[in-house]
């Protein structure tokens, strides 16, 4: 009986001195910290899903103006103002755009880096628009050609940020502006289809101007003439557009997705041409026609041949 009772406790004290051995190596072993990934903030959808292209798996990217939102118009939340305060760098489109940025940085406390992903590059200025003659014109994601220079820019401010990230961002900024450069090789070719003398635009606001100049399109009009949507039209500047569409004979004038379309509509109505919508000022919603950066742009372009043809 003894000897059975010896046995049993035999299993029982390997039990007891395995037990023992892990709570202790689970003591002496520090606990690994769960650390988030850095964050950067992107003032615009274009700049956010083009970082997101180029940043790999090493930070995390959060936009400030929504899918489908009027930048022009944008207005930062206190949520906006958290994201930026916590962000390592912000990345903005510059050339006048984001006039908002200003104050919600210093709400933020300041003191981060700002990356201008326009600086240097041959921007354009309004010199044909009622309003903002001699203004720069800051639609550069209307001309992947451009965008190249963009990247180049982002590649820069992150290996700033992010020094041991380097290779990364250099091989993938690289490899996104092999798309770009495809994307415009493809658009040239699309263009091609629609005889010269139709490649004439009426826009709900002057943000095509890059496009045009990049694959040989005339702007003959805009129903807010601006390069901004805030600003307002006369009844006058509407009938002189509209007298303008019936002499060049244009089949279709186009909206933009973020602008309320109703002055367009009427101008379409009185002229009687087709409407056709486009994403200008902001992407499209995540996993849709307009997604992400390039299919943004084939949509637009898809939508100009077929309105124009």
């Amino acid at each position: 009986m003894q000897q059975m009772l010896k046995m049993s406790r035999v299993p029982l004290l390997y039990v007891l001195i395995l037990f023992l051995a892990l709570w202790l190596a689970a003591c002496a072993a520090p606990a690994t910290p769960t650390v988030g990934k850095p964050m950067v903030v992107a003032t615009t959808t274009q700049l956010e899903d083009v970082l997101n292209n180029i940043v790999g798996d090493r930070m995390t990217v959060v936009g400030l103006v929504p899918r489908n939102g009027d930048l022009h118009t944008f207005e930062p939340t206190p949520d906006d103002v958290r994201k930026v305060a916590t962000a390592q760098a912000v990345f903005k489109n510059g050339a006048g755009l984001e006039g908002w940025l200003d104050k919600l940085i210093v709400n933020a406390g300041g003191q981060r880096p700002i990356f201008d992903t326009t600086q240097g590059l041959p921007l354009a200025t309004i010199d044909d628009a009622f309003d903002d003659r001699g203004q720069t014109d800051p639609h550069v994601w209307m001309s992947p050609v451009l965008m190249q220079g963009v990247v180049d820019h982002i590649v820069a401010g992150l290996k700033q940020i992010d020094p041991q990230g380097a290779a990364v961002y250099e091989a993938n900024g690289s490899a996104y502006k092999t798309k770009l450069q495809e994307l415009d090789a493809w658009t040239r070719q699309q263009v091609a289809t629609i005889p010269p003398a139709q490649r004439q635009l009426v826009t709900t606001h002057d943000a095509m101007g890059y496009f045009a100049k990049q694959y040989g399109f005339k702007i003959i009009g805009y129903v807010i003439p601006s390069v901004s949507s805030e600003a307002q039209t006369s009844a006058k500047q509407l009938a002189e557009l509209e007298a303008v569409i019936k002499s060049s004979g244009v089949k279709t004038i186009f909206a933009e997705k973020s602008i309320n379309p109703k002055f367009i509509d009427q101008v379409a109505q009185d002229t009687n041409v087709r409407v056709q919508e486009l994403y200008v000022d902001s992407l499209g919603n995540v996993g849709g026609e307009a997604g992400t950066y390039l299919d943004f742009f084939r949509t637009d372009v898809t939508r100009i041949v077929n309105g124009l043809k």
